[in-house]
């Protein structure tokens, strides 16, 4: 399970299309897009080629445990774009996998 988990991960990582914008990007939305921001990243996720290995009632869960985090990876990004402004789209998706994993 574990192996599966790190696979996919790694695949996340090296998509070539990020998630999320960079701590520049995220800097510039108002408060309102953050959050729709960080529902776009999990739309993002549950669409991609990654997720068509989970059945439609497990993209349900995962979807509904990732919508139940949205202000902690709000609050999350914020900080960290705020310690680090110039940091790179990399960093802003690490923080929302570190939720996916804890969905997953």
């Amino acid at each position: 399970m574990r192996a599966a988990i790190l696979v996919g991960l790694l695949v996340l990582a090296w998509s070539p299309v990020a998630l999320a914008g960079d701590c520049q990007y995220w800097n510039r939305l108002a408060p309102a897009d953050r959050i729709s921001d960080v529902e776009g990243m999990i739309n993002g996720h549950l669409e991609s080629n990654t997720s068509r290995k989970y059945t439609s009632e497990n993209k349900v869960m995962i979807r509904g445990c990732l919508r139940r985090f949205i202000p902690q990876i709000v609050e999350q990004i914020d900080q960290a774009c705020a310690d680090r402004p110039g940091a790179s789209d990399d960093y802003v998706d690490d923080i929302f996998d570190k939720y996916l994993l804890s969905c997953i």
